[in-house]
């Protein structure tokens, strides 16, 4: 899948060669600075607070008579350092910055981290700068980190080469191109009970890119869960990324996505942040789907997700909900519902157990969950009946998660009961029941709750918020199975010009990877206008052949119900008044169906791609796709068919016959297999009928390259 070495790593090993970055034996900054403010004096004093153990210097010609900090070795130059250099930060402007990499070559440097924005992400002038980095560091086989980036911080390492100096330790590794987000996930973290074990600045990645990064992060012991943000890649990194995010899958380590450049406008302010591609969403989706990475929206829902990763085991989701007030119950009960997430069934002792809990005029429901434990003798009054309650859900095989709600840590007249409470539930938490909570004093700072919070139980200021985490922890999406043939993605551009192929080439094509379709009779000029309409089928359709006409019926280019060779011939010489030259299409008439498209496409980022959706005029009304990366299987692609909306259609909802969703799913496995073959083509057959019994392709056209606009809407299909 890996699109192959950047120009900078050829010939050796991407993921080894990041131990610079990880496990320096020593390191020097060029640039260290007298101010304290400059990130080039910062990162030494970060650094040296850690505890680094290494060789440490500090390079800047003014050197001799430097009072810099304390443990760290100041020189004017690469060269006067005693001991080899694994790792070098470059704190100077961008103009300075190709001069201090040729130093780094000429010292056996191995690792490269440049901070400095300025490069490609602003101006061409920029882009030669990177240009030059990468073709002096190319010989040497030295990596880089960046340019424009946060920097690096690597626990184990003790190296904090980031402007950030509290940073929460933890499990979480992380990768980003926006230094002002993970300011705000160690923030955030901070107050969630969440820690980073590493943290990776990636910047414009002229060299070292995410996906590289995660395939290391896969491979080391530190992490347990990875956080990416993302704007986007650099043109023929797809593949990269879609091995570091199939390695984590594999090694059992999930990955939390926050995707920037969503919308068109947003992708277009990601290319002028780092300079990089942020391709469609919708592909972007589809990877990430495929290697079960969790997509979220925002800081707050990454340190959500991240805050019951980091203490919520992989279980099938059955939760068990404790609440000291009827709303509470309820509010948690509907949101488990809605999101998919299953109510557990506690066995009979347990309900008898905490029946016996409950107070006797607290509301109760059949099935014994949720527990609500208000009025008289509830929580209200012993917030210590928690943790018993608890307790007697504990070894229960039919709870996974036990979700406390209400306003825990808010009884300040009970604070050491609720002390009390805390210190029952963390001992239960060390015996294995796993437990999550919400409370309205979430985000007051309550002792209680922070207690909780650094014993591993995650606390969120709302059921909505908690539930949204917890469905990604324990609920994933399926994986698309692997593919039988796999793209070879860097081959692929984005670059070529569209050249679109002529009707009757594209129907050979489709032919021949099994894709039915009727009778079709290219008409190219007079001379077999007569042979065409004695072949024809009758009732017959005539429309234009010109593949540059992507809206036939909006040209007046479409003609239905044709009763015969007459009526063919003179029609014909109406378009032709028309549209003089243009190649017609004789077909015969297609009984109506449910209206689809299907088609392909290449993405500039992760290449061959299929899609299927609703068709006709309702592509452009209701935008109703599913796309996934090619090739899928028949399984693969009825699971796309199956999360349209329109999919109750097909399925015979209110009483209506099933539509033949198998036969849908081959035609988009073979079309997928089509993208393999040939991703310099764009195919699309649109609109498609579908029938209880097999399909039609009433119309469809192709091009070398993408087609403009890709997946445009066809009114015109023949029917009757």
């Amino acid at each position: 899948m890996s699109v192959g070495p950047s120009p900078a790593t050829e010939g050796v090993s991407p993921t080894g060669t990041l131990d610079a970055f990880f496990r320096p034996r020593s390191l020097a900054v060029i640039g260290a600075s007298r101010d304290p403010r400059k990130w080039g004096r910062r990162v030494l004093e970060y650094t040296r607070k850690r505890g680094f153990e290494g060789g440490l210097y500090g390079v800047n010609p003014a050197a001799p008579g430097y009072e810099g900090v304390a443990g760290v070795t100041f020189v004017s130059d690469l060269a006067e350092i005693p001991e080899p250099v694994d790792l070098v930060v470059v704190a100077l402007p961008a103009t300075r910055t190709p001069e201090a990499v040729a130093s780094c070559v000429e010292a056996g440097v191995r690792g490269v981290v440049v901070a400095a924005s300025g490069f490609g992400e602003r101006s061409g002038a920029g882009k030669a700068l990177e240009e030059e980095v990468l073709a002096t560091t190319a010989k040497a086989g030295i990596r880089v980190l960046g340019p424009n980036g946060f920097g690096l911080f690597v626990d184990s390492a003790r190296i904090n080469l980031t402007p950030y100096d509290d940073i929460p330790s933890g499990p979480v590794a992380l990768a980003t191109q926006s230094g002002n987000v993970a300011i705000a996930l160690f923030g955030e973290g901070t107050r969630a009970g969440v820690g980073f074990c590493s943290c990776v600045g990636l910047g414009n990645q002229i060299d070292v890119s995410i996906g590289e990064v995660l395939a290391y992060l896969a491979a080391e012991e530190t992490s347990r869960i990875v956080a990416c943000y993302v704007e986007g890649l650099r043109p023929g990194r797809g593949g990269d990324l879609q091995d570091g995010l199939a390695a984590c899958r594999d090694a059992g380590k999930p990955v939390v996505v926050l995707k920037a450049g969503r919308s068109a406008q947003g992708a277009t302010a990601a290319s002028t942040h780092t300079g990089s591609l942020a391709a469609d969403d919708r592909v972007w989706q589809a990877a990430l789907d495929a290697a079960d990475a969790r997509r979220v929206a925002s800081t707050q829902e990454m340190v959500d997700v991240l805050a019951a990763l980091s203490t919520i085991p992989p279980s099938r989701g059955r939760v068990m909900v404790l609440t000291n007030g009827g709303g509470d119950s309820v509010m948690a009960t509907d949101s488990l519902v809605e999101s998919g997430l299953a109510l557990a069934r506690p066995r009979p002792q347990t309900m008898a157990a905490l029946e016996a809990l409950t107070p006797p005029d607290a509301p109760r429901v059949p099935a014994g969950n949720p527990v609500t434990l208000d009025t008289a003798g509830g929580v209200d009054e012993d917030p210590q009946l928690l943790a018993r309650c608890v307790r007697a859900v504990a070894g229960d095989p039919n709870v996974d998660v036990v979700l406390i709600a209400g306003v825990f840590g808010g009884y300040h007249h009970l604070r050491e009961q609720e002390l009390a409470c805390v210190d029952d539930l963390l001992a239960a938490r060390t015996e294995g029941v796993t437990m999550v909570m919400q409370s309205a004093y979430a985000d007051a700072g309550e002792e209680p709750l922070e207690r909780l919070r650094r014993g591993g139980v995650p606390v969120y200021p709302t059921v909505q918020r908690l539930v949204g985490a917890l469905v990604r922890t324990v609920r994933t999406v399926e994986a698309v199975e692997p593919a039988t043939t796999v793209p070879d993605r860097a081959s692929t551009g984005s670059g070529t010009p569209s050249v679109l192929l002529e009707i009757g080439a594209t129907a050979e094509l489709l032919a021949r990877y099994g894709i039915a379709l009727p009778a079709l009779d290219v008409v190219p000029d007079r001379a077999a206008l007569a042979g065409a309409a004695q072949r024809v089928r009758y009732p017959a359709c005539v429309k234009l052949a010109e593949p540059a006409v992507a809206h036939k019926s909006d040209v007046g280019g479409v003609r239905l119900n044709i009763s015969g060779p007459a009526e063919a011939t003179r029609v014909a010489e109406e378009l032709w008044q028309g549209f003089p030259g243009a190649p017609l299409l004789f077909m015969p008439m297609l009984e109506p169906g449910l209206e689809l498209l299907a088609g392909t496409s290449t993405d500039p980022l992760f290449g061959p791609v299929v899609l299927v959706g609703r068709g006709g005029l309702w592509t452009e009304l209701e935008a109703d796709v599913a796309l996934r990366l090619a090739p899928v299987t028949p399984a693969g692609a009825e699971e796309m068919v199956r999360r349209l909306r329109c999919s109750p259609m097909l399925l015979g909802a209110r009483g209506q016959a099933p539509l033949d969703i198998a036969a849908l799913a081959e035609v988009v496995s073979s079309l997928s297999r089509l993208a393999v073959d040939h991703p310099e083509l764009s195919v699309e057959m649109n609109p498609l009928f579908l029938y209880q019994h097999g399909y039609a392709v009433a119309d469809l056209r192709a091009s070398r390259g993408p087609l403009q606009p890709v997946m445009t809407t066809e009114v015109d299909a023949g029917t009757s």
